[in-house]
């Protein structure tokens, strides 16, 4: 029994040593259908994305178990790592091309700026929030896709 244990213990620990953060592809069907809010929104997740990348590069706790007890491991964590974050990056570039190839960044009326730049201030104390932990990222999300929607 107890042998059973550090078996199953000994797995775990090499499958949480493996954890990378998950690359998103750059090209998703459906993003030409987008409209101009809803790109916003998509650029904020791949924001989002490249942030979690960012974070699990260097010497998290996984890294360095994935060093301890299966050392080539590190090195694919952490070029897991580099793809997210790359990924990300480009879904980003991907995203304002076709941003401006739709002109959703013409210019228009002064009270749509200022709305535009309440939106951008809100999202920006939400942004806060999040990453002091006040709220969680299922609410972030959602929060986020709110003030979008009131874009429109």
């Amino acid at each position: 029994m107890l042998k059973k244990i550090q078996i199953y213990l000994t797995m775990l620990i090499f499958l949480v040593s493996c954890a990378t953060p998950k690359a998103i592809d750059i090209k998703q069907l459906g993003d030409e259908e987008m409209s101009c809010n809803e790109l916003i929104l998509a650029y904020e997740k791949a924001s989002l994305a490249s942030d979690m990348a960012h974070e699990e590069k260097g010497a998290t706790e996984e890294n360095i178990l994935s060093g301890l007890f299966f050392f080539p491991a590190y090195f694919v964590t952490f070029g897991t790592t580099a793809h997210a974050e790359y990924n990300a990056a480009s879904r980003k570039e991907y995203l304002l091309r076709l941003y401006n190839n739709k002109k959703c960044a013409e210019k228009r009326n002064i009270s749509h700026q200022q709305k535009v730049s309440e939106t951008l201030a809100n999202l920006e104390k939400i942004k806060e929030q999040y990453i002091r932990g006040v709220i969680t990222e299922e609410d972030y999300n959602l929060s986020r896709k709110q003030l979008l929607i009131l874009l429109d």
